[in-house]
């Protein structure tokens, strides 16, 4: 069946890697796939360039270009962002739904603060790591478990909790507009950090069983 999956983490969590795996078994089984990521319009050369002014255009893209696959009618299209509270993914899942696409998200559950900081140093090695500051990460878990309850449908949304936002371009933040929604989903996937190695081996087969209809 034809599959929307989004991905959900704080940068350094191992997302790049989970869906390397899962599209090595997509391959394997001759499924063709697309993935997009705002990220990507950062890159310039093999280098990460963040410009927080270019953040909303390129989220605007990005979401053109992930409709553009649903209408070809791509049986399996990613979302890579960190999709961290609803109101970042509902654009996705809102196209998902109008083209008829099942939703499958897959959180990873942040690991100790050092282990994200040091995923995200930029290195000669990894000259296109992000560079996400420390207090930026701190705030990014601290979102994750604030929203990550409702990926349950049956949560009461806490009106002073749950907060819905949008993206202001006069002040380059994101503004509270109203009470959050729950993440639109029919299948998720959640992944600790002491499974993330043993997920590496066995998250392809668990999502090609959610694509044919096996789970």
């Amino acid at each position: 069946m034809k599959t929307v999956i989004i991905n959900r983490a704080v940068p350094g969590s191992g997302k790049t890697t989970m869906t390397r795996c899962i599209t090595d078994e997509l391959e394997k089984n001759q499924i063709p796939y697309a993935i997009h990521s705002t990220d990507d319009f950062f890159m310039v050369g093999n280098r990460y360039v963040f410009d927080i002014t270019k953040l909303n255009e390129y989220h605007q893209k990005n979401l053109q270009n992930f409709e553009e696959s649903l209408q070809k009618g791509v049986e399996v299209v990613i979302c890579d962002n960190t999709n961290i509270a609803p109101w970042q993914s509902e654009p996705y899942t809102k196209l998902a739904r109008e083209y008829g696409y099942q939703i499958l998200y897959i959180t990873l559950d942040p690991r100790e603060i050092e282990k994200h900081v040091e995923a995200q140093k930029v290195t000669p090695q990894k000259p296109d790591a992000h560079g996400v500051e420390e207090d930026i990460l701190k705030r990014m878990i601290e979102e994750y478990y604030t929203f990550d309850d409702l990926l349950n449908p049956k949560t009461v949304i806490d009106e002073e909790k749950h907060m819905h936002y949008e993206w202001s371009d006069e002040e380059l933040k994101k503004v509270p507009v109203g009470i959050a929604k729950h993440f639109d989903l029919d299948f998720l996937i959640r992944i600790l950090p002491h499974e993330y190695k043993e997920y590496q081996k066995k998250i392809g087969k668990k999502v090609l069983k959610i694509i044919k209809g096996e789970q």
